[in-house]
């Protein structure tokens, strides 16, 4: 475990924080359940969730199928923390990277609901690491956020400005 946390100091991280204008309840709820999580990302992924729960718990398996930087992926994933209306972490058990750990908190904010994700990652090694390093990585988390910002406040709307 020690050596774990030391690990992971070094790998890539990202963080990204969106507001949306619906209770917490509302939010945690729309996000344990993996049918709604195929619309937050864009098209071009031709993500499939080829298998999982209707509602996510503490040690739900999701399997993942999809198609990215020319490469047919499957990937199986594994909520590691649950906390009802307050988190979900969800840790890569198969998949192309060397380590993927995303964390969803939700917190109770002016506009309704704050999310914050956070997401330790690692390329993977040999050739496809060549391709898939740590920056492109951002860069497709870069697009994805974005895109699931627009899905998000298109679905649930954003605190009204003043």
């Amino acid at each position: 475990m020690f050596f774990d946390k030391i690990g992971r100091a070094n790998m890539p991280h990202y963080t990204t924080t969106l507001e949306i204008a619906r209770p917490v309840a509302d939010m945690f709820a729309f996000f344990t359940r993996p049918r709604n999580l195929v619309q937050f990302t864009p098209p071009d992924w031709n993500l499939e969730l080829v298998s999982a729960p209707e509602i996510l718990a503490l040690s739900s398996r999701l399997t993942w199928q999809g198609r990215r930087w020319g490469v047919s992926q499957k990937v199986i994933q594994e909520v590691s923390a649950f906390d009802a209306d307050k988190l979900i972490v969800v840790e890569q058990k198969q998949g192309p990277l060397k380590l993927w750990v995303q964390t969803h908190h939700f917190e109770v904010s002016i506009a309704g609901t704050r999310i914050i994700e956070k997401i330790d990652y690692d390329p993977p090694g040999g050739m496809l690491g060549f391709m898939i390093t740590a920056n492109a990585i951002r860069k497709e988390l870069d697009n994805v956020s974005a895109f699931r910002e627009k899905i998000l406040q298109e679905m649930f709307g954003r605190e009204p400005q003043g």
